[in-house]
């Protein structure tokens, strides 16, 4: 029988053990479920071997080879990516309710909608990420890979802009900006579309560029589809209004 070894830290297994004897990682650890969706929720968030500020550093230069480790087994060695973005959407909900910034004023909506998306901008973020995995599940579905280890991917790199929005609103709200003018929020886009395409150049095989491309398009794809989700949920809105 082929030799068991642990996937994080490659110590050989003695069966029946439930623990890795060195990492303390789960020895059935496998492809990653749903089912792992809820789990890394549920489980504490510090229970990793490195500090918060290292792992920022991390999924700022190469966010698409931290979600290469943790699909393939090293789950020890960083935060759970969807943790990760549950908590960081929270405190950029917060900021940006708190603030008041006008953060949707440059997304074509009339003001009562618009205003109820800003009160449920934590959902409005969430909801991006079965629709960015789901994007590259499509795109990338050579790669073998099921929708949420795509969805690890989408998951980290939503982590950052998140944490990138919690920090920018506070600012704008020190420097008395209310909202976000049209050429900053196409720039914050365009940074968006590099970004994760990198990563996907990181994390996909094959070739770089091809891997950064597909990331990009699958970017903008999700990206598409949240705005359209908006603009129909506006017409819904003004349905109602006038019945």
């Amino acid at each position: 029988m082929p030799e068991h070894r642990c996937l994080n830290c490659d110590t050989a297994i003695v069966e029946p053990a439930r623990f890795c004897s060195r990492c303390g990682q789960r020895t059935d650890t496998g492809r990653l479920s749903f089912g792992d969706v809820v789990r890394d929720l549920m489980h504490k968030f510090v229970n990793v071997e490195r500090g918060p500020l290292a792992f920022a550093w991390s999924l700022l230069t190469r966010p698409g080879s931290v979600a290469r480790e943790y699909v393939e087994g090293k789950r020890r060695r960083h935060y759970g990516p969807f943790a990760t973005l549950v908590v960081l959407v929270g405190v950029t909900a917060l900021a940006v309710n708190v603030s008041g910034f006008q953060i949707l004023s440059q997304d074509g909506l009339p003001s009562a909608p618009t205003n109820l998306f800003q009160r449920h901008f934590n959902l409005l973020l969430l909801v991006q990420l079965p629709l960015l995995g789901g994007a590259c599940a499509v795109l990338f579905r050579g790669a073998r890979l099921t929708l949420p280890e795509h969805m690890v991917l989408a998951a980290y790199a939503l982590s950052m802009r998140a944490a990138f929005l919690a920090l920018v609103v506070p600012l704008a709200y020190l420097l008395s900006t209310s909202a976000p003018r049209s050429g900053q929020v196409y720039a914050f886009w365009a940074a968006w579309y590099v970004y994760f395409g990198w990563g996907a150049s990181q994390f996909y095989p094959g070739p770089r560029v091809q891997s950064w491309i597909l990331g990009a398009i699958a970017a903008a794809i999700a990206h598409a589809a949240i705005i359209a989700a908006m603009l129909a949920g506006n017409a819904a809105y003004e349905t109602l209004a006038v019945r």
